[in-house]
């Protein structure tokens, strides 16, 4: 059986620095350091902005400063649930004045007043996590892109947190298909965060509980969605956690349905 070797541009700035996050939690000084150092090596044209949330905002501007770089660094300023959305906006205005850092995304979450919106204003794409509840999701993905068509050529992402929380375990293949479909439904580009840091899915010592997504079982999905899958059989790509069962099985390209089972959505999508 021939393989190809796909197109290295296929995975530009897939994936996010998200160093000072767990489980790394590294110090931002030394986040910022290594972030140079990659941006530097040879895997740089993969490497997508240097992520903090709106705490780090002072320090990245600390670690910067003085910094003369060919170009500003590219940094996504994150906004956690229950975060105020003033905190937010205060962070990407004091990281506007750093000349060696540029602000190119943000993150907030729905919350009940909308007060997310205000986000729309920073003239960035806005990535909005939302609510995996089955109940809620329709409703949530109405409202975000309403906001994109609302939003004046503002790109709006919809954002779906990957990992387990203390609140809730992995999302199952069948919400995370839930999220991807009804994305694409609305033409939204999204966004997977936490808990893709291994290539293939990966799951418990039980070996019936899902630990950790894959980021080829999620590519494969999008590429299913973008070539017009409809629907979710409960079994197959997801549960390929080998280098044999990727080589001898492929997603197809003209499919309607999920080739086997599936993985992530349509127009646009990176891991953090």
């Amino acid at each position: 059986m021939s393989t190809r070797t796909a197109p290295r541009n296929l995975f530009r700035a897939l994936v996010d620095d998200a160093a000072v996050f767990p489980p790394g939690n590294a110090p931002v000084p030394r986040a910022w350091e290594e972030h140079l150092r990659l941006r530097r090596g040879g895997y740089a044209d993969l490497l997508g902005p240097l992520l903090v949330g709106t705490g780090h905002a002072a320090q990245l501007g600390q670690a910067a400063a003085g910094a003369e770089l060919a170009e500003p660094v590219a940094v996504a300023v994150i906004s956690r649930p229950g975060t105020a959305v003033e905190d937010l906006l205060d962070a990407a205005d004091l990281l506007r004045d750093v000349a060696a850092v540029q602000v190119v995304t943000v993150e907030t979450a729905l919350d009940p007043a909308g007060s997310w919106r205000r986000a729309l204003s920073l003239g960035v794409p806005v990535a909005v996590e939302v609510d995996r509840d089955r109940t809620q999701l329709p409703r949530s993905l109405d409202e975000v892109a309403t906001a994109r068509s609302d939003g004046q050529g503002t790109v709006v992402l919809a954002k779906l947190r990957t990992q387990a929380t203390p609140q809730r375990p992995v999302p199952s293949p069948s919400e995370l298909a839930a999220f991807l479909l009804g994305a694409d439904a609305r033409h939204l580009p999204v966004k997977l965060t936490g808990g893709l840091h291994h290539a293939v899915a990966r799951r418990d010592d039980d070996g019936r509980t899902l630990d950790r997504h894959g980021v080829l079982n999620v590519l494969a999905a999008l590429a299913a969605v973008d070539a017009g899958a409809t629907s979710w059989p409960s079994s197959g790509l997801w549960r390929r956690r080998t280098r044999t069962a990727w080589s001898t099985r492929s997603p197809g390209s003209t499919s309607r349905r999920w080739p086997g089972s599936g993985a992530a959505s349509g127009p646009s999508a990176a891991a953090a």
